[in-house]
């Protein structure tokens, strides 16, 4: 037996069947993930920052009780999802990066393309998601830091240039309304969406027209900074909405294509 995309169900007793996504109790951990696990522990309990020098290789194998090719596989499992970078030659070693939903996005269209969903469920959960986020800013009271928050997007937009100035302004801009939810789950889901629709659909260059995506998002951010939860939420599923519209005008064939792992 086969799922629609080709991928073999495998029946098992101990598994539950939904549409060929499988579900059982997780295998055990190997040795390098509990260590990577254990190293972002540390760097949480220790409130390490961005740019900040983790231990040496010996303090580390020390402190884990681990082998070499361990350690350096757990290291090599925290770099692979962007969790930290390590700097080659002289006084290099691992350090905590900051945090990046791409890499959560990256993750997430791995199981997206196994279960088969296509970029129509990646548009409706948007949807779902960001309505709803925007009236939740909305109804922030601090007007003034919201103001800023949006500020500080537009002048990062303004240091790049051409293509690269709208493709950070559509991401900045969603990114500053995840932030300002105050709820990170929501916050790490909205972004790792975005990041999907933006590098996926939207990888052309074929943008709806600066000034629509400017005039949207000119009344999403006066919405929210004026404290109008309804009307933000209203404006986003506008916003939403035309930007599916402009995609299947241009693509229609790509929006019943499975998600690709990339």
């Amino acid at each position: 037996m086969h799922t629609a995309q080709g991928l073999p169900v495998i029946y098992n007793p101990g598994f539950k069947r939904l549409d060929g996504i499988r579900s059982a109790s997780a295998r055990p951990p190997k040795a390098s993930e509990v260590a990577a696990s254990r190293i972002v522990n540390d760097i949480v309990s220790q409130g390490l920052q961005v740019n900040d020098r983790l231990p040496g290789e010996a303090e580390m194998l020390a402190a884990y009780g681990v082998s070499r090719e361990t350690l350096r596989e757990a290291l090599r499992i925290l770099e692979v999802q962007g969790m930290i970078a390590i700097k080659r030659g002289p006084g290099g070693g691992p350090i905590v990066t900051a945090l990046n939903a791409y890499y959560l996005a990256r993750t997430a269209t791995m199981y997206f393309m196994l279960a088969g969903a296509t970029y129509n469920e990646l548009f409706e959960a948007w949807e779902v998601l960001e309505p709803p986020m925007s009236a939740k800013v909305a109804r922030l009271s601090d007007s003034q830091m919201k103001k800023e928050a949006f500020e500080a997007a537009e002048m990062a937009t303004e240091m790049s240039s051409g293509d690269e100035a709208l493709f950070t302004a559509v991401n900045d801009f969603h990114a500053v309304i995840a932030q300002l939810s105050g709820n990170r789950v929501l916050m790490l889901l909205t972004q790792a969406v975005n990041h999907i629709v933006v590098d996926h659909i939207l990888e052309s260059g074929e943008l709806m027209a600066e000034s629509d995506i400017s005039h949207a998002h000119a009344g999403i951010t006066e919405a929210i900074i004026a404290g109008w939860p309804r009307r933000a939420s209203q404006l986003m599923r506008d916003h939403i909405e035309e930007v599916v519209a402009f995609v299947r005008s241009r693509h229609p064939e790509r929006m019943d294509d499975v998600i690709q792992w990339r």
